[in-house]
């Protein structure tokens, strides 16, 4: 099972595939990313992922990223992490979300975890 994620600093969106189809799972908030390791690791145990396919952006914020997958590695040490561009996921999200017509207050509660959804497929579609 395939965990996606889009990492944010107090919402993150997760979404999930068990073959080749991501679906949005949903979206969790937090305080700070030792609150979002905690609710993802359970997520991780209850779904029965075995990898996860973090986003990440290039640039200074990388490093929030890498850390937080090097965390999750200490907390669950047989997990498979890979690290994906997510550039324009967002925005991509946003996008999709207007064309179904999905109204602005619901918008921004889905957004994070079609990004997440998008962040997988992506992986999936390219995986070696």
């Amino acid at each position: 099972m395939y965990l996606g994620i889009d990492l944010g600093e107090k919402t993150t969106g997760l979404a999930v595939s068990d073959s080749s189809i991501a679906t949005p799972l949903q979206t969790i908030t937090h305080k700070n990313h030792q609150e979002a390791l905690v609710k993802i690791g359970k997520i991780i145990t209850e779904e029965k992922v075995d990898t996860v396919v973090l986003g990440f952006v290039e640039g200074k914020i990388k490093t929030m990223f890498e850390t937080f997958a090097t965390n999750l590695q200490v907390l669950i040490p047989d997990l498979k992490i890979i690290m994906w561009d997510e550039t324009l996921t967002s925005l991509q999200a946003r996008e999709t979300l207007i064309k179904l017509q999905v109204p602005k207050f619901k918008r921004a509660a889905k957004e994070h975890e079609v990004a997440a959804s998008l962040i997988l497929q992506s992986y999936l579609d390219n995986r070696p």
